[in-house]
């Protein structure tokens, strides 16, 4: 009997070792970018500014970044006291990637930036260098890594369209 419990404590642990567990279970999704948006100018500052992101403060410091939830905001500038642009802007986020097998991380999502440049001659964004004077609606999209955002812009003045309370207004 003695020899039986000695001969199992030995033969035992080998059987155990013999097994293999397999793991297939995904790991956890990579983190979700962050969206940023900013408003600024090249040659002239706007009159004014307004739009209905709650991300972005009131007299926002022009050149500046701030985080922002992803989503469609209307905005309008002012060139002058009766003149503008006005329309809407949205912005994405680019989602992290699955997990990987035996648990291994998914990739994160890159951070979106857009700068909105609100110049006399009409909006422009640093990569595009796009302009316009145009009373007609233009659309502007890009979704490319760090660029995802579309705007629609048109020309407006205070005989057409009342304007909404600015949250810059320049001195």
């Amino acid at each position: 009997m003695r020899n039986l419990k000695i001969i199992l404590a030995l033969i035992v642990p080998f059987f155990f070792t013999s097994c293999i567990v397999v793991d297939n279970t995904p790991g956890p999704n990579g983190h979700d970018g962050r969206a940023y948006f900013g408003v600024d100018y090249e040659h002239v500052a706007p009159y004014s500014y307004w739009d209905n992101n709650n991300s972005i403060p009131f007299n926002p410091i022009l050149g500046e970044y701030y985080n922002t939830r992803p989503g469609v905001y209307e905005f309008e500038y002012f060139i002058n006291p009766y003149d503008y642009y006005y329309g809407t802007y949205e912005v994405w986020i680019n989602r992290g990637g699955p997990g990987g097998s035996h648990g291994e991380h998914g990739y994160n999502g890159t951070d979106t930036y857009l700068m909105f440049i609100a110049d006399p001659d009409g909006y422009h964004e640093h990569s595009s260098g796009y302009k316009t004077d145009s009373n007609e609606p233009i659309v502007l999209e890009q979704k490319s890594g760090e660029f995802n955002y579309k705007i629609t812009i048109q020309k407006g003045n205070t005989k057409i369209r009342p304007a909404q309370q600015p949250k810059f207004l320049s001195n």
